[in-house]
């Protein structure tokens, strides 16, 4: 149940990112992985685990519909390291994640 809740998530999130197209729940969806993401990373759950988690879920994605999945992996290459830094680091705020990625 949790991979589809993940996979809903991540397909608004890469939807999200894809140019000219408009899906009103993104910012939604992405704080909602956001937050499910900050948990995983405060937990036992290793980087390259998440990565790994975060690939599948693009694979998945690619099933869908293809676009999707190259948008999801620029987006786990691109922006989940610095993501998983502001976790760890900073004081994590999932809704400005959203929006400096363009989610929200």
């Amino acid at each position: 149940m949790m991979k589809l809740i993940i996979l809903a998530c991540f397909a608004g999130l890469t939807v999200a990112t894809v140019p000219k197209q408009k899906f009103e729940p993104a910012c939604t969806i992405c704080v909602d992985v956001m937050t499910d993401l900050d948990s995983w990373v405060t937990s036992d759950t290793t980087e390259a685990e998440i990565v790994d988690i975060m690939k599948n879920l693009c694979a998945v994605l690619g099933y869908i519909l293809a676009d999707l999945e190259a948008s999801c992996n620029t987006l786990v290459e691109e922006q989940l390291p610095s993501i998983i830094d502001q976790i760890v680091n900073e004081n994590f705020n999932p809704q400005e994640v959203c929006t400096s990625i363009g989610a929200c």
